[in-house]
């Protein structure tokens, strides 16, 4: 496990320990095939935009705006110590890589940015409106800190979250739209 020999590795990564680890994953990946793409959502905006303290177990990939061959990706993820896509249970001081398709989770529809390239590893997110609205579905302590950060770092626009929480399918577009007075709340103030 080599990610884990490199560093003091904790369940918990900031985005500096995450990148390390991507970094190794890329080459896990090696030189040869085609690009692997992920799109990275949830926590993935605020850990590689700098905000403080913030920290995950877990790197969340969109399934459906990604692109790789599973059992490489799968390969290269254990290789350097990462669990992969687990469904039923997660090992302490372990991070992994969770797969992540619609349902409880929304993201509407969007076209990836792209973030970074590293070797044949591609990485995207979501639009920051989208990220935002997927956040207000659940809108937990930590999905608050995250919009905050988020509002105050990119400026998104407020009527694009809401018009992406409306084209989320029921139940997520309910609880979306019940936690939209957050917006207001949690904007930076003049």
């Amino acid at each position: 496990m080599r990610g884990f020999s490199k560093m003091n590795i904790s369940s918990q990564l900031d985005g500096e320990g995450w990148t390390i680890l991507l970094g190794e994953l890329s080459e896990a990946l090696g030189s040869e095939g085609p690009l692997v793409k992920l799109c990275l959502i949830r926590s993935a905006a605020c850990l590689f935009g700098g905000m403080d303290g913030r920290t995950s177990g877990d790197l969340d990939v969109w399934k459906p705006a990604s692109d790789f061959d599973r059992r490489e990706l799968q390969r290269a993820a254990e290789k350097i110590g990462l669990l992969f896509d687990p469904k039923q249970s997660l090992e302490p001081n372990r991070p992994y890589l969770q797969l992540v398709e619609p349902g409880i989770s929304q993201l509407g529809d969007f076209e990836p940015v792209f973030v970074e390239r590293m070797g044949r590893l591609q990485l995207f997110r979501p639009p920051i409106e989208n990220l935002i609205a997927a956040k207000l579905v659940r809108s937990a302590t930590k999905d608050l800190g995250d919009i905050r950060f988020l509002i105050g770092r990119h400026h998104p626009s407020l009527d694009k979250v809401r018009s992406v929480v409306s084209s989320f399918p029921e139940p997520a577009r309910g609880w979306a739209m019940e936690n939209l007075v957050y917006l207001d709340l949690l904007k930076p103030q003049p």
